[in-house]
């Protein structure tokens, strides 16, 4: 009962990816959907009936990852990876059906834990003063946040293997990176726990659709841990005197707008 509710919400969040703006200058990542290890069509994916998942996770790492790519190659590494694993018709016999009256129960409980979960992996919330912390950047600079102070810093933590990162990558160049770069802003993507020749690889990956800025590494999550515990993409919108003003958990184009017009109210006044 729970998780055929919560695969409505999934699909819904693919709608979101395929109605992103196709005029925009970097094209949006191609998704790879993949039912038990096979690949399967986006239109077979969009046809599956809620209720017939079991599970599905968008985004791959480790074996299950290692093992796509010995099958698919590289398209792997360039896509949004939606895994489905299905109910078999044994399975589907005992998954009984709910009211809307316990259908709206099950989401606001689901909504209160998730809610909850994020409050409590969220170390660093808005108001609290951004920890100080020295990054070393992919072209092996040296950043350390205290000197950026009097600047309007973005600090982002994600991962290559992270979906809805990836998403928000493929956005930035339009919506963060070009408006903002002659101005006092700063965008610290920092890589969350992953090695430095796997981060170089993917940058070189998106440098070839049009995605190309400097990006921090964060192998043991020291810098990552002053802020949060788990869950990513995690914005952290720092203000020119070092406190965080905004925050933001997984990716949507609301999210984003949200936070461009946060870093438009920063920087206004010291344009004045």
């Amino acid at each position: 009962m729970r998780m055929k509710l919560i695969f409505v919400a999934l699909f819904s969040m693919l709608s979101t990816f395929a109605s992103l703006a196709q005029d925009q200058k970097v094209k949006e990542p191609q998704k790879m959907f993949v039912i038990n290890g096979e690949e399967v069509t986006q239109d077979y994916a969009y046809s599956l009936k809620p209720e017939r998942i079991k599970n599905m996770t968008m985004g791959v790492s480790g074996e299950v990852k290692e093992a796509l790519i010995k099958k698919y190659g590289e398209k792997v590494n360039e896509s949004i990876v939606i895994l489905f694993d299905l109910y078999t018709d044994a399975e589907m016999k005992k998954v009984k059906p709910i009211t809307p009256e316990e259908a709206a129960a099950v989401n606001k409980r689901n909504a209160d834990e998730h809610e909850k979960k994020l409050n409590e992996s969220t170390v660093i919330k808005t108001g609290d003063m951004a920890p100080d912390f020295v990054v070393e950047m992919l072209d092996g600079q040296k950043i350390k946040l205290s000197e950026l102070k009097g600047k309007v810093v973005l600090i982002n933590f994600w991962a290559t293997w992270c979906a809805p990162c990836m998403s928000e990558f493929y956005e930035f160049p339009d919506k963060i990176v070009n408006p903002f770069a002659s101005k006092d802003f700063v965008l610290l993507p920092i890589s969350r726990g992953e090695k430095e020749d796997v981060v170089s690889k993917k940058m070189e990956k998106l440098k070839t659709k049009g995605i190309a800025f400097n990006v921090g590494l964060d192998l043991n999550k020291d810098i990552y841990k002053q802020y949060a515990s788990n869950f990513i993409p995690r914005n952290f919108l720092v203000d020119q005197n070092g406190t965080v003003v905004y925050t933001s958990v997984g990716y949507s184009e609301a999210k984003l707008n949200e936070l461009v017009k946060k870093i438009n109210e920063l920087l206004k006044p010291s344009e004045e």
